[in-house]
């Protein structure tokens, strides 16, 4: 009897170098970058945040925090574009070969949470959305269920699916989150709204280092999407759909929680009367989102299971990831955002103070075989800048009070030190 052959999946290059011919412009990869924004969990963080600290707040906070990590992103980007390496490749050039599989594995486990935490809310929105409409009970873990099978057969075909999917999906997303901050604010004066307190759950640190782990992963990721950009220029251009479209979904989410008191996403939307748009845009966009985290996931693996497909690694995370939303992990998001705060920052300081300042942008893949397996300088700048977020976000000491500020700048200086004395 033959064996079955696994489907054709296309070659997406997670080892290799992405070739010329295979890079496609900057907005497409832009509308890939908003379409992560638009999705359950970002609006339920616009709404936490803007409950807990007010409106006039939160602006600052999802504005200030996007702009400053854009220009991280735009950094990552272009060493993504002049590469043409994925973010777990690259990394291997400054962590070493076995160093970099202890980071690919925590970026994996973040990742995973996300993947969790995302299609738990999204079966939790489904619930929602039915009950209103049909008056069922739709089984929480029946809608985790059905999310994550339609995510993983998407994810495991590669960048080409996602980006075509976003293409679709994106354009109706953003007329959608425009749409709800029109409805939100055509009854609602914006002066009005800006003069709402908060409830005062978090202080504001608290809620900076809560978007910073929401969009941390976005600069250590951008070589993933990156490294399909023509140009320099068509690198920074993908970096808009965070600069630009991040903010916007968090206060899609964070005005209508204050008009409506509610945080769950699907009955803020049914108390703006949104309900059928509501549902039919959050699947397109969770779905594209949840396919870049389980793709991305799945880049991740490569490295550490070279001999393993790169499909099979995508199942067997979502089967994970889906185990644990089944068990509830959303309950502890915020938290999860907290501890991203503090020990993602330092892998993208690392890699960027390598490539710049210690390679002088100098990459071959020629010269893999030869690197070491661990890198000390790296490993130690790591730890420490961890240590060091860690103790001053719960005020053992103080640098900048921001996780994600102490975190990087120990990381990045540490390492070009240790680098000078550590040949």
């Amino acid at each position: 009897m033959s064996k079955v052959k696994p489907p054709k999946i296309p070659v997406d290059y997670s080892r290799t170098k992405v070739p010329e011919d295979k890079t496609v412009k900057g907005i497409q990869i832009a509308s890939i970058i908003v379409g992560i924004g638009v999705t359950l969990p970002v609006f339920f963080v616009g709404s936490e945040v803007t409950q807990a600290i007010g409106l006039s707040n939160a602006s600052w906070v999802f504005f200030g925090v996007c702009i400053i990590l854009s220009v991280l992103c735009g950094i990552t980007a272009i060493i993504g574009n002049r590469t043409r390496l994925s973010t777990y490749m690259l990394l291997h050039f400054s962590f070493g070969k076995k160093g970099t599989q202890i980071i690919n594995i925590l970026v994996a486990i973040t990742l995973l949470g996300w993947y969790a935490v995302t299609v738990e809310i999204f079966g939790q929105a489904l619930t929602d959305a039915f009950k209103q409409l049909l008056d069922v009970n739709f089984p929480l873990s029946t809608g985790i269920i059905i999310g994550s099978v339609l995510m993983t057969l998407t994810s495991i075909y590669g960048f080409r699916v996602i980006e075509r999917f976003s293409s679709i999906a994106v354009p109706l997303m953003i007329i959608f989150v425009i749409y709800v901050l029109y409805i939100a604010t055509s009854e609602n004066s914006i002066s009005s709204l800006l003069n709402i307190d908060g409830d005062n759950s978090m202080t504001i640190v608290q809620a900076i280092s809560a978007v910073v782990g929401m969009v941390i992963l976005t600069p250590v990721l951008m070589p993933d999407y990156s490294r399909f950009a023509r140009t320099d220029k068509d690198s920074l251009i993908a970096v808009l759909g965070l600069t630009i479209g991040f903010p916007l979904v968090l206060l899609a989410g964070g005005i209508p929680s204050l008009i409506t008191g509610e945080i769950d996403i699907m009955k803020i939307m049914i108390g703006l009367s949104l309900t059928i748009p509501a549902l039919f845009i959050l699947i397109f966009s969770t779905w594209t989102t949840n396919t870049a985290n389980l793709y991305s996931t799945q880049l991740t693996l490569a490295t550490v299971f070279t001999k393993t497909k790169d499909f099979k690694l995508g199942i067997a995370a979502s089967i994970f990831g889906t185990i644990l939303a089944l068990f509830g992990v959303a309950t502890y998001f915020i938290d999860f955002l907290n501890i991203s705060s503090i020990f993602i920052p330092p892998v993208s300081a690392i890699f960027i103070a390598d490539f710049f300042f210690i390679k002088k942008q100098n990459y071959n893949l020629k010269d893999f075989d030869s690197l070491p397996h661990f890198d000390a300088a790296a490993i130690i700048s790591w730890v420490v800048a961890c240590v060091i977020a860690y103790l001053g976000a719960y005020d053992y000491i103080t640098l900048t009070s921001i996780s994600f500020f102490d975190s990087f700048i120990v990381g990045f200086l540490l390492y070009i030190i240790l680098k000078k004395i550590i040949k």
